[in-house]
């Protein structure tokens, strides 16, 4: 580090830390501390240091007025390597991140935020393949919210990308990016340093530095007392003496401002009038460049610019003026006169083209109502969001709803709620809420009030969906005849409905009539949201009509390919399937769905889509596949503020957690389903979890305590569909176990009788499997060998493993009680090999079990499972760990972890071995089959 960095040796010793963990993975660190404490010293002492270390070095240093200007910030930080930036990305990314940054002519075409994020964070990535990348930004307090969400989408996902964050902060003023990265687990990956003030030792070495002079002790220690030790104070306050005459020496009162705010002016007065005059069209104007500031200041550049960059006020990057601090900016705008003020204002939007910059110049330049200001601060506002800009959207609407004239009042109501719900999508939903219900709380019943609490319902629906429902009930009782407002709102009661899983019929009720206003709107959009509710409903009440209803819905999916991925009927469709036992066409959908939710950045779609994907591998018996897409959706849950969203996301870890036989962190999970998302389908069931473990441990008793009362109210609700529910198996085994027979008896035929009705294999191999066991459990045994055969010839039709090994198990057992151990022992050796190939431990250790009852070795462990069959098909094609992974939507980390566990099971040590030892288990299966024999049942030695 520089060695003009004076009284900063442990500052400078984290920064030269941080640097040196770079080239091994992604790293961060904040410099704070008040302002004029030197962080901006700090921080440009550490990009300097990065460069000599061979590290690309992207920097911004915004300002307090380019908080409002879209992607400000990505602008500057890219600007150097924007063509190198550009060439590797997708021709979707590449449009988005050119159109955000205005180097393309616009379309008319919205720009996707989150297409813009992912553009963003690919551009990062491809540099850092060249050599390490250092994303440097002094004041991100100022930093505009569209390029702060961008860099936090993209620095929440680095791991092993050797791409660093710098980050300077003033304490006391809230950073988006910084706060955003903290709360997030990327956090734990940041350094803080606080950069508080200097002793008076080292804050003598800096005026040495910095102004060439050494001042005598006693004046030392004064100016450090007066300045709390402020480097920047205090270097203004010697400057302040320098200029007034007073002699350092002669050891007279120091002519001390009053406060920081005087320290500016002072130092701003002391520049000609002429100067004064240019700067302060440089300071009311975002991206002041020589050109702008001399037309709108009407001063020459050699009058205005020259004496500011002698007094340091001001410093040059290229045609761009940059104030050395902002509080000089500041105070250069407050000396000004308020009517020099709105000259300047009024000429600046003359001059500027971007309708952000211009709206916000206008809106500065009136002080009271104006209708006209007031218009086009609501097409900025639509500029705004057309770029993936949101905050200042809503912050354009606001002022603009301040600025409608008292006359207006519908007006200025339409846009405090758009501008609230703006708020809502950029993610700042406290704001939003406090808005709205600031200006609902005056307002009498009617329409108006209505199209107030419907963007209210939805901001509550992500947090209390309950709550949110009345207020959607509330909508509906107050609309009238604004036939739009009410279809979001029937929508809304339906949504909020289905979310709790409950009030079924009421569902289909609203829903159809949401329907009927949608095709009357011509609204096809909503008609498709609305569809997908509605399918929903339909099949957990086991209406037969649903069938048709996904036919309706696949028929939508092709106009509604550019909607965002949740609002695309292909979703409900592969939950539907799901529920069908169409895994392999559910799996084909989401993985469609997600690569789609990849190219456009749809962030907001994969927590759902990676819960229903991992509910699919949890049934198909993947269960580390499973379990990592519960984790995955929940980080994104969590990372997009969407609490119903991660209740699903701990909902299936629950229930993967208790396959795995994994007591403990099914416990954690479930006691966090409950306590963040208790009202939904993830919170509610989260207990069935518990149930499983306690039936695959041998405790019956508390299996039945855990779900009894899910089962009671999945009965109430009217819910029909067996895979909504499959937890009633586990209990009509608990309740048998207990001794029970008559309820379980009850039970087992409602349960059948749906899964007859509709047709619903999987559930009807479960229900022989207990018919077996209601069989065994009365003693006949005959009888429950009869009902496993049949049960296993409807596991052959879907291939749910678990639920297989679960029905062999039961075999096994009732074959060594009926003497013929010879069979039981191969079937026992089976479930075995079922069990321990998908992990389920709990499940094996029964199975165990059961084979130490019957004389004669041991079992021998399974092969690969089908995570590692797939990965081992793809890497025996000669795919790389990348490509794998990209296929099978895993991490690298999870792709290398299953290679090492392929090559200890195969015997290989070289990924190009992999497919030889593959043919080689095939031939050895063939064989085994020939001599009627499994490969395990070979090597057993019979009783």
């Amino acid at each position: 580090m520089p060695a003009s960095v004076v009284g900063r040796e442990a500052e400078l010793t984290a920064l030269n830390e941080f640097l040196a963990r770079l080239p091994g993975g992604s790293a961060a660190l904040v410099l704070e501390g008040e302002a004029g404490m030197g962080k901006t010293t700090l921080w440009r002492a550490a990009v300097e240091h990065a460069r000599t270390l061979g590290v690309t070095a992207l920097q911004a240093q915004p300002v307090e007025s380019e908080t409002t200007l879209s992607y400000a910030g990505i602008g500057d930080l890219l600007d150097p390597v924007l063509d190198v930036a550009l060439e590797p990305l997708p021709a979707v990314q590449r449009r988005a991140l050119s159109s955000a940054l205005m180097l393309d002519d616009e379309d008319g075409r919205p720009l996707d935020p989150r297409a813009l994020r992912v553009a963003l964070m690919n551009a990062l990535r491809a540099l850092a393949e060249e050599r390490p990348v250092l994303v440097a930004i002094d004041d991100s307090q100022w930093l505009d919210f569209a390029s702060s969400a961008g860099l936090a989408y993209g620095f929440r996902r680095f791991r092993v990308e050797p791409i660093g964050l710098l980050l300077s902060r003033r304490s006391g003023l809230e950073s988006v990016l910084l706060d955003e990265l903290l709360r997030s687990p990327a956090g734990e990956r940041f350094t803080r340093v606080h950069v508080g003030s200097l002793d008076v030792h080292a804050l003598g070495g800096v005026l040495h530095e910095q102004l060439g002079m050494s001042l005598p002790r006693p004046l030392l220690a004064e100016v450090h007392a007066a300045a709390g030790g402020n480097p920047f104070y205090a270097l203004e306050i010697v400057r302040m003496l320098q200029r007034s005459g007073a002699s350092i020496e002669a050891g007279q009162p120091m002519p001390l401002p009053e406060s920081l705010h005087d320290l500016v002016h002072g130092r701003v007065l002391a520049l000609p009038s002429e100067s004064r005059d240019f700067l302060l069209a440089a300071a009311a104007h975002a991206h002041p460049t020589i050109e702008i500031t001399e037309a709108a200041s009407g001063v020459a550049r050699s009058d205005g610019l020259e004496p500011a960059l002698s007094a340091k006020v001001v410093e040059l990057d290229r045609t761009r003026i940059r104030f050395t601090h902002p509080l000089l900016a500041a105070g250069v705008y407050e000396a000004a006169s308020p009517l020099r003020r709105v000259e300047v204002h009024r000429r600046l939007a003359e001059l500027l083209e971007d309708p952000e910059a211009r709206a916000w110049q206008l809106a500065a330049s009136v002080g009271e109502p104006d209708d006209a200001v007031a218009a086009v601060l609501e097409e900025a506002a639509a500029h705004a969001r057309a770029r993936g800009a949101p905050r200042p959207a809503a912050l354009l609407l606001e002022r603009a709803g301040e600025l409608t004239a008292a006359d207006r009042i519908d007006d200025a109501n339409r846009r405090a709620i758009d501008a609230a719900f703006l708020h809502f999508e950029a993610g700042d939903s406290r704001r939003a809420e406090s808005q709205l219900r600031d200006l609902v709380a005056p307002m009498n019943r009617g329409p108006e009030r209505a199209r107030a609490l419907v963007v209210l319902a939805r901001i509550r629906l992500y947090e209390a969906p309950r709550e949110a429902r009345e207020l959607f009930l509330q909508v509906v009782a107050e609309a009238g005849e604004d036939r739009q407002t009410l279809a979001f709102a029937h929508e809304g009661v339906a949504a909020c409905s289905v979310w709790v899983f409950e009030r079924f019929e009421e569902v289909l009720r609203h829903a159809e009539i949401a329907l009927s206003l949608a095709a009357e709107l011509g609204d096809d959009s909503l008609a498709a949201d609305v569809l997908m509710v509605y399918l929903a409903a339909e099949t957990l009440l086991g209406r037969p009509s649903a069938a048709a209803t996904a036919e309706q819905a696949l028929s939508l999916q092709g106009s509604a390919t550019e909607l965002r991925v949740l609002d695309q009927p292909l979703v409900a469709l592969a939950e539907h399937w799901i529920w069908v036992d169409l895994h392999t066409r559910a799996r084909d959908a989401l993985g469609e769905l997600l690569r789609r939710a990849h190219e456009t950045g749809d962030e907001n779609g994969r927590p759902y889509l990676l819960y229903l994907l991992g509910e699919v591998e949890r049934a198909q018996g993947d269960l580390s596949a499973a379990l990592e897409r519960a984790l995955d959706a929940q980080q994104t849950a969590e990372q997009s503020a969407q609490p119903l969203f991660l209740g699903l996301g701990l909902g299936l870890e629950s229930v993967v957690q208790a396959q795995l036989g994994r007591i403990g962190e099914t416990t954690t999970a479930v006691r966090r389903a409950l306590e963040i998302s208790p009202d939904s389908a993830g919170g509610r069931f989260a207990p069935a979890a518990l149930g499983h473990v306690e039936l695959s441990l041998g405790a019956p008793g508390d299996a039945v305590a855990h779900l009894e009362p899910l089962v009671a109210f999945v009965r109430q609700e009217g819910v029909a569909e067996p895979s909504a529910a499959r937890f009633v198996i586990d209990q009509v085994e608990a309740l048998i176990a207990v001794g029970r027979g008559d309820d379980a008896f009850e039970l087992l035929a409602w349960y059948e009788t749906n899964a007859r009705r509709l047709g619903r294999i999987s559930a009807l191999a479960n229900c022989l499997r207990c018919r077996g066991m209601l069989a065994a459990y009365a003693g006949e045994l005959d009888v429950a060998l009869v009902a496993y055969g049949e049960a296993l010839e409807w596991h052959a039709k879907v291939e749910l493993p678990l639920d297989r090994g679960r029905t062999l198990l039961a075999l096994g057992a009732t074959q060594r009680r009926a003497k013929r151990r010879r069979e039981a022992r191969a079937t026992l050796e089976e479930a075995l090999g079922v069990f321990e190939r998908i992990g389920a431990a709990l499940w094996a250790e029964r199975a165990r079990a059961e084979l130490k009852r019957i004389s004669g070795r041991a079992a021998t462990p399974g092969a690969l499972t089908p995570a590692e069959e797939r990965v081992a098909a793809l890497v025996a094609e000669g795919k790389t760990n990348r490509e794998v992974a990209a296929a099978l939507f895993l991490s690298g980390r999870t792709v290398e972890g299953h290679l090492g566990r392929i090559f200890a099971k195969l015997g290989v040590r070289h990924r190009g071995e992999i497919a030889a030892a593959l043919a080689a288990r095939q031939i050895q299966g063939i064989a085994a089959s020939n001599t009627g024999d499994s490969p395990v049942s070979a090597e057993t030695v019979s009783p």
